[in-house]
């Protein structure tokens, strides 16, 4: 009875051992599939990042090549061509030459400036404290700033009662009132960039004033 029991007893021992080491077989296989999975999904992973890094093919058959860089040379020409095209203006302040379809002259006195890197700001309208010149009612008067390049605007206004009166003028050319007495006069002149007409490349302000008498 004793050696039954005791053989029994070993038969347990030896199926339990055996299922431990097939659980530890078993879990030996898994963790080797898992590790070759891991291994195969970080090569895949790298292998697409390097593909997105370098879309155009190593023969240079296929794909559209990146275009070359721009080199410090054709920068420079870049920017020589830029500078090329922007207006040759003199260096000194452009001195207006206002006349008279009859040919009087007509002083300009000078305003607000910005020429050369330089600026000067005149809080309020000088119109000076001389005689004006007399001109007929109904002249036509012309403005030339004395630079063969045209400017990109040019203002012209009278001052009646001390308001601002726009005058219509592309070139410069205005007709005087056809009423005698003393009229007060402004213009802003610039010249702009082509590249960006809102730089200003010089622009200058003058007054100037006009006694209109009748024809005699």
């Amino acid at each position: 009875m004793y050696r039954m029991v005791n053989l029994h007893s070993n038969e347990q021992h030896s199926s339990l051992a055996f299922r431990l080491e097939d659980i530890r077989e078993v879990a030996k296989i898994k963790f080797i599939i898992t590790i070759r999975t891991i291994t195969l999904l970080v090569f895949l992973t790298t292998l697409l990042i390097l593909s997105g890094c370098n879309p155009t093919p190593s023969n240079g058959t296929n794909g559209t090549a990146s275009p070359p860089a721009t080199n410090a040379k054709e920068t420079e020409m870049g920017s020589k061509q830029t500078q090329e095209s922007e207006p040759n203006l003199p260096q000194k302040l452009p001195t207006p030459t206002i006349q008279s379809e009859s040919g009087i002259s007509i002083p300009a006195i000078q305003g607000s400036y910005c020429w050369g890197g330089m600026c000067a700001d005149y809080a309020s309208l000088n119109f000076e404290d001389k005689s004006p010149v007399q001109v007929l009612v109904g002249e036509e008067l012309s403005i030339d700033m004395g630079i063969d390049i045209p400017p990109d605007e040019i203002s012209i206004s009278e001052y009646v009662d001390n308001r601002n009166q726009p005058i219509t003028s592309t070139d410069g050319t205005f007709q005087l009132p056809k009423k005698p007495g003393t009229h007060y006069y402004g213009a802003f002149v610039r010249w702009s960039s082509p590249q960006d007409s809102q730089i200003s490349l010089g622009d200058t302000s003058f007054t100037f004033v006009v006694h209109v008498v009748e024809k005699k």
